[in-house]
C-alpha cells in the first residue's frame, strides 16, 4: 500500500481535493472526520473538560467554535487538546489502514502534517494550494469570520514551506474540473509504483 498525505492550510481545500481522489475509486480518509468521531466519546469530551474547563460546554455539549476560539487564543490550551486528539487521531488512522490493507493506495488528509512532524508516517505528500485572498473568500461564504481563519492561518506553516516538502501540489483556485485534472494525473502516476 502507498500511503499519501494530503495536507495544505485552512480553506486550501483539501477535502474537495480528497473527494476527488475518493470519486476515482481510492481508499480514503479525513483525519477531521476521524476527530469528530472522537468528540462523540464521552471519555474523550471528559478529558478535553479536564483541559480546557467547563466554559468550552454549552447545556452538557461541547461546543466545537468555544474550544476553537479558546485552542487558537490560548497555547497551553491548544497544546493540552491537541495532546489528547493527535494521538488517538493517529491510532485510528492507523487502525483503518490495518483494515484496509488490500487497498493499493491510500489517501489521508492531514491538516497539520508537518506542524506535528507525521510526515515520516507516509510515502508520498500531496500539497493543496490555494492563495490567502482565495482562501479567506471561501472560508468567508462557510460562515468563518476573517478574523477567526487568519488566526487558525497564524499557528500553521508557512504554505510556500509545504510546498516546497511535498511531493506533489495541487493548484486548488481554479475550476473543480482542473484540480480533477490534476489529481487524476497524480493517482496515475501513483498507481504505475504499484502496478
Amino acid at each position: 500500500m502507498v500511503k499519501v498525505a494530503l495536507t495544505g492550510n485552512y480553506g486550501s481545500g483539501k477535502s474537495r481535493v480528497l473527494s476527488v481522489f475518493r470519486e476515482m475509486g481510492a481508499f480514503c480518509i479525513d483525519a477531521d472526520r476521524v476527530v469528530a468521531g472522537l468528540l462523540e466519546d464521552r471519555k474523550v469530551l471528559e478529558m478535553i473538560e479536564k483541559a480546557a474547563g467547563s466554559g468550552v460546554f454549552e447545556e452538557g455539549k461541547l461546543s466545537k467554535k468555544k474550544l476553537a476560539g479558546l485552542i487558537f487564543s490560548e497555547p497551553s490550551v491548544r497544546a493540552s487538546v491537541e495532546g489528547i486528539i493527535h494521538p488517538m487521531t493517529i491510532r485510528n488512522i492507523e487502525k483503518a489502514l490495518a483494515e484496509n490493507s488490500q487497498a493499493h493506495i491510500a489517501f489521508i488528509e492531514i491538516p497539520l502534517l508537518y506542524e506535528k512532524g507525521y510526515e515520516c508516517m507516509f510515502d508520498k505528500v500531496i500539497a493543496v494550494y490555494v492563495d490567502e485572498k482565495t482562501a479567506l473568500a471561501r472560508l468567508t461564504v462557510q460562515g468563518v469570520s476573517p478574523e477567526s481563519a487568519r488566526q487558525r492561518l497564524s499557528v500553521q506553516m508557512p504554505l510556500l514551506e509545504k510546498i516546497a516538502r511535498a511531493d506533489y501540489v495541487i493548484n486548488n483556485q481554479g475550476s473543480i474540473e482542473e484540480t480533477m485534472w490534476q489529481a487524476r494525473r497524480i493517482f496515475e502516476e501513483l498507481a504505475q509504483t504499484v502496478a
